[in-house]
């Protein structure tokens, strides 16, 4: 078994088994926190990013007994909200939900790139692992992955995939899947992936790989085509992976994070990683996330810098074999 896979069972396991502890148990230990605190999502709201932020947030409140403040801080592909939290003071009060896109995805990408995940930032826990999914507009004469595939190489260039925006992990998404499937699809950077979503929902975009297209083909005008895992979902286990569905094997999953600045003081650290243990645990919050798609897969703050590491080098090799160039 993958060491990574393995150390995200561990910490699932481990958060299954915990309860909700009564404020006062934590009050025993460091003053941390003394104020409120402003927890960044560096996108737009509505979003997916969102969730995480918003759900993990309300918890913390309730646990640690201080207003978490969201503050939604967006701009170039989650860049200005991530440099926003990596230049603040190291103390615990200005904290950072991103996703894999935002702090692996840019770092990866960009040259010279605004922000190293390991160096600049101090990662505390996995939140959350969020299936992609691939969707498209339910008018476009497709069923499966395989007849998008015939599609898009039926008609080079002609057919468009939107994401949360350029060097977003549905970029990435995208240009990997045309990288594998040798097909030509247009990229059209969406402002966020709600709204990236409505334009597919309206026909004026074809395609999308992104947690959101799941919640959002509730009514019909998307069609969900695959998940991109090499196993299934367990929360909809009648969507098929891309290579069961036609396609190639794909198997690059998304997760949502908390992170600090660089140098957060290790009690900081432990704190939150408890507190996010208990949030994890509550069968309410769970349920939340898997009617979302997203898996309530924890890791500790060791098995996410180990999974960042890993992610951040097939990632750079996915955009040096596809010659990827992000803005």
């Amino acid at each position: 078994m993958n060491p990574i896979r393995r150390q995200m069972i561990g910490a699932a396991a481990g958060a299954a088994g915990l309860s909700t502890l009564p404020r006062a148990a934590w009050a025993q230990t460091t003053g941390w926190p003394s104020k409120p605190v402003t927890l960044v999502s560096p996108y737009n709201p509505g979003g997916t990013n969102d969730v995480p932020a918003r759900l993990f947030g309300d918890g913390f409140e309730k646990l640690l007994g201080q207003r978490f403040i969201i503050r939604n801080q967006p701009g170039a592909a989650a860049i200005v909200g991530s440099k926003a939290v990596m230049a603040a003071a190291p103390d615990g009060y200005t904290l950072l939900s991103t996703n894999i896109g935002g702090m692996v995805v840019q770092a990866a990408a960009k040259n010279p790139a605004p922000y190293h995940p390991l160096k600049d930032f101090t990662p505390i826990v996995q939140f959350v692992q969020g299936a992609i999914f691939i969707g498209v507009n339910s008018e476009l004469p497709v069923r499966d992955v395989g007849e998008l595939i015939a599609l898009a190489k039926k008609e080079p260039g002609k057919l468009t995939y939107s994401s949360a925006g350029s060097g977003s992990f549905g970029n990435l998404m995208g240009e990997y899947f045309k990288m594998l499937t040798g097909t030509d699809i247009l990229h059209v950077p969406g402002k966020g992936s709600a709204s990236a979503a409505l334009e597919m929902k309206a026909g004026r975009i074809n395609l999308m790989f992104d947690p959101i297209v799941l919640p959002q083909s509730t009514d019909g005008r998307i069609r969900v085509l695959a998940v991109a895992g090499r196993e299934r979902t367990s929360s909809v286990p009648n969507i098929p992976t891309v290579r069961e569905a036609g396609g190639p094997d794909m198997d690059l999953q998304g997760w949502f994070g908390l992170f600090g600045p660089a140098g957060l003081p290790v009690e900081v650290v432990s704190k939150l990683e408890q507190a996010s243990r208990t949030v994890i645990a509550d069968p309410d919050i769970q349920k939340k996330f898997l009617a979302l798609g997203i898996s309530p897969v924890m890791l500790d703050t060791a098995a996410f810098r180990a999974r960042i590491d890993a992610d951040y080098k097939l990632i750079t090799e996915i955009i040096t074999k596809a010659k990827l160039t992000i803005d």
